[in-house]
C-alpha cells in the first residue's frame, strides 16, 4: 500500500492471463454475431407487423404491446442477470439465454391468438436479457479501461442485426409468401450460434475481472455501495432512452405503412436504416469514452429533434431513411455504449454484473408500456403529438439529468 492508502484489488479471475490478441478479437466477433441475431429477432417482428396484425386481428394498441412486450422479461431477467451470473457464471448464462430466445423466436408462428402471441414474444425477452447482461459483463471484465470501445463494437453488431433483420425478414416474407418464415430461419440459426459459443469461448475470457487501483485501506468496502447517485442517474437515463427507443420501434413501420402509404419493403428498409446508424457504434464507443456531461446531453437533445422530425416532418422514403439512420447512430451508436460505460465506472468492480443488470432493467422496463401508450395516444391525439410525449420528451428529460452526474467520482478503469 502506498502512502495515499492505495491498493490493488482483483476479481475472481483477473485478466492477468490474457488471451492472444487475435483470439480475444475472434471471441468478440462471435459474441457480436450472437448479439446480431438478438437484434434481428427484435426488429423482424415490428417490420412485419402490418402482415401479422390481420392474421391475429390486433388493434393498434395491442400491436404496439406485442411488438415490445418481450421487454417485460428483459427488464425482469435483466435485473436478475447479476444473480444468475454470480450463481452459474457468465458463460452458462450467455449460452442459455441465446438458446432460450432463439427457441421462442422459432415457435412464435405457432401462436393461436393475441394471448399466446404475447406469451411467446414475452418469453423471448428472458433469454435476451440473460445473453445481453452476460455479454456486457464479459466485455467489462476482460477489457477493463477499454470497455467502452469494445462495447461500441458489440453495439455495431446489434446495429447490423437491426439493419439485416427487417430487410432479410421482408425478403423472406416476399419470397415465401409467409410472415412465419423469418422466425423459423432466425430462431434456428440462433440456436446453432449458441452451440458454437459453448465450445469456443474460454473461461479466461468470460470470467475475467479487471484489476483496479482504489483509495483506502484494504478492508474498506465503501466503494462497494451499488446504489450511488451516479448509478441511479444512469439507470434513470437508461429508462428514458428505452422509452424513446421502444416507442419508435414498436409502431414505426405501422406509421409508415398506414399513415404515409409506404410498402412493406419501403417501411422495412426505413426501420433497417436504424441498424445502419447503429453500426456507427464502432466509432461511437471510442467517441463516447471522451464525452462528458455536456456531450451526452447534446446527444439526447439531438435524439429528441430526430424523433420529432420522424413523426412530424419527414414524408419521403429518403428522408425517413436518413433520420432513422441518425436515430440509430444516437441511441445504439453512442448513447447506449456511453451510458453502459459510465454506469460500470460508477460501480465497484465486483458489482459490475449488478450494475449492468440495473442498466438493462432501466432500459427495457418501459418497452411494452411505451408501445401500448404510444398506440393509445395515436388514437387520441394523432401520430405527431403522440410522438412528442413518448419519444421527444423522454430524451429532453434525460438530457437534463446529465447535469447532476458527478464525473469526478467515476473510476479511472
Amino acid at each position: 500500500m502506498s502512502a495515499q492508502g492505495q491498493c490493488l484489488v482483483t476479481g475472481t479471475m483477473a485478466a492477468a492471463m490474457p488471451l492472444r490478441r487475435m483470439a480475444a478479437l475472434g471471441i468478440v466477433v462471435l459474441l457480436g454475431i450472437s448479439y446480431m441475431f438478438n437484434s434481428m429477432d427484435r426488429q423482424v417482428f415490428p417490420a412485419l407487423l402490418s402482415a401479422i396484425i390481420p392474421r391475429f386481428g390486433l388493434t393498434l394498441p395491442e400491436a404496439g404491446f406485442v411488438s415490445a412486450v418481450f421487454t417485460v422479461m428483459v427488464a425482469i431477467f435483466g435485473a436478475l442477470s447479476g444473480w444468475f451470473m454470480g450463481r452459474f457464471g457468465r458463460k452458462p448464462v450467455l449460452v442459455s439465454g441465446l438458446i432460450a430466445y432463439s427457441a421462442f423466436t422459432f415457435v412464435t408462428p405457432f401462436a393461436t391468438g393475441f394471448g399466446t402471441l404475447a406469451v411467446y414474444r414475452t418469453l423471448t425477452g428472458a433469454g435476451e436479457a440473460l445473453q445481453v447482461g452476460a455479454v456486457f459483463a464479459c466485455l467489462g471484465g476482460y477489457f477493463g479501461e477499454r470497455r467502452g470501445t469494445f462495447m461500441g463494437i458489440i453495439q455495431a453488431f446489434f446495429g447490423l442485426g437491426a439493419l439485416l433483420g427487417p430487410i432479410l425478414g421482408a425478403r423472406l416474407f416476399t419470397w415465401s409468401g409467409a410472415w412465419e418464415t423469418p422466425f423459423y430461419v432466425f430462431g434456428g440459426v440462433g440456436m446453432m450460434m449458441a452451440l458454437i459459443i459453448a465450445f469456443a469461448v474460454p473461461r479466461v475470457f468470460s470470467d475475467a475481472s479487471e484489476p483496479v487501483l482504489i483509495s483506502g485501506p484494504v478492508g474498506d468496502d465503501t466503494g462497494s455501495v451499488l446504489l450511488s447517485r451516479n448509478v441511479l442517474l444512469m439507470t434513470a437515463a437508461f429508462f428514458l432512452t428505452g422509452t424513446s427507443f421502444f416507442s419508435y420501434t414498436a409502431l414505426y413501420t405501422t406509421y409508415l405503412h398506414n399513415r404515409l402509404g409506404f410498402s412493406v419493403t419501403e417501411a422495412s428498409v426505413a426501420l433497417g436504416m436504424y441498424g445502419l446508424g447503429a453500426l456507427g457504434a464502432v466509432a461511437g464507443g471510442w467517441l463516447g469514452e471522451r464525452l462528458g456531461r455536456a456531450g451526452v446531453s447534446a446527444c439526447f437533445l439531438a435524439l429528441a429533434a430526430t424523433g420529432f422530425a420522424l413523426f412530424n416532418i419527414a414524408a419521403s422514403p429518403a428522408a425517413h431513411a436518413a433520420l432513422s439512420l441518425l436515430f440509430g447512430l444516437l441511441v445504439s451508436g453512442v448513447l447506449f455504449a456511453r451510458l453502459m460505460s459510465m454506469l460500470q465506472l460508477s460501480a465497484y468492480p465486483a458489482r459490475i454484473g449488478a450494475a449492468v443488470a440495473l442498466g438493462l432493467a432501466g432500459f427495457y422496463t418501459p418497452g411494452p408500456f411505451a408501445g401500448y401508450f404510444f398506440g393509445k395516444l395515436v388514437e387520441m391525439l394523432g401520430w405527431g403529438s403522440a410522438a412528442i410525449f413518448t419519444i421527444v420528451l423522454p430524451a429532453v428529460i434525460a438530457a437534463s439529468l446529465m447535469g447532476f452526474f458527478d464525473m469526478r467520482s467515476m473510476r479511472s478503469t
